[in-house]
């Protein structure tokens, strides 16, 4: 693995495989984001969006920790403080979504709060079997804001959502996997290897057809079924007449790899 490219006190990026990136959170105690760290996140996945040269991104945490959330030492209360907050973690999740670029969470333990939110707006999520999953905002007189009262009951129903959400009751991999939390589940020591895998996989198809896909679902997801079906008809014209279309139609005729730019 490649030494990392950015190190700052929130996250390490380094480039494991060509396509790949591999953004390690680091922040302290347990992965806890302040409004700065989210920030610096939030501008370090815009730069990579415009660079084009990531074709996947896959979040991991440090330890024993994917993500906790909100470090709530830092906690104001202000109207200023609490908006302040929202905007930089809302920003943040909006960024993992709409960006052309998928990510992928390796959750490597406790994805609680923010955190756990963070891990739902990525593309796919992969866990470790000792990993928890958890919204305990409930406990400290609060919500989980930032989009995760809408994208985990998209996730699992409005049922189990509201169960996690207002129990504030965290549970394991077993379960988050079982009611569609988690996508896939794997033995703690093989995470990592198995991400990049997910990623490898994803890096060496069009970059222009996953990026259409991801905004097509993306649409439907927060539009409904209309607006989706509109932007497939819109997208599918060009995509098909694509540098990308033309190479990979090529490369299946010729029996070779597609070489996309």
């Amino acid at each position: 693995m490649s030494t990392a490219i950015v190190t700052n006190a929130a996250f390490e990026a380094s480039i494991p495989h060509p396509g790949v990136l591999l953004v390690r959170i680091v922040s302290k105690p347990m992965g806890a984001f302040t409004i700065e760290a989210r920030r610096t996140l939030k501008a370090f996945l815009e730069r990579v969006h415009l660079d084009h040269s990531a074709r996947c991104v896959v979040l991991i945490g440090t330890g024993s920790a994917f993500s906790v959330g909100s470090n709530i030492r830092e906690f104001e209360a202000t109207p200023e403080w609490i908006e302040a907050a929202r905007l930089a973690e809302t920003g943040l999740n909006e960024a993992i979504e709409l960006g052309p670029v998928p990510v992928i969470a390796a959750c490597n333990g406790y994805a609680l709060g923010g955190g756990a939110v963070m891990a739902l707006a990525c593309d796919i999520r992969i866990a470790g079997r000792s990993a928890t999953f958890g919204v305990p905002e409930a406990k400290l007189g609060a919500m989980p804001t930032a989009t995760g009262t809408m994208r985990l009951p998209l996730l699992v129903g409005r049922g189990q959502a509201l169960r996690l959400m207002l129990t504030a009751q965290p549970i394991d991999a077993e379960e988050a996997h079982r009611i569609g939390i988690f996508d896939q589940l794997v033995d703690d020591d093989k995470l990592l290897d198995r991400a990049l895998e997910v990623a490898r996989q994803i890096a060496a198809v069009s970059p222009k057809a996953v990026a259409a896909s991801r905004r097509c679902v993306s649409t439907a997801l927060r539009l409904g079924y209309h607006a989706g079906l509109a932007m497939e008809s819109e997208i599918t014209v060009p995509l098909g007449l694509s540098d990308d279309a033309i190479e990979g139609k090529a490369a299946f005729i010729e029996k070779r790899a597609p070489r996309f730019k």
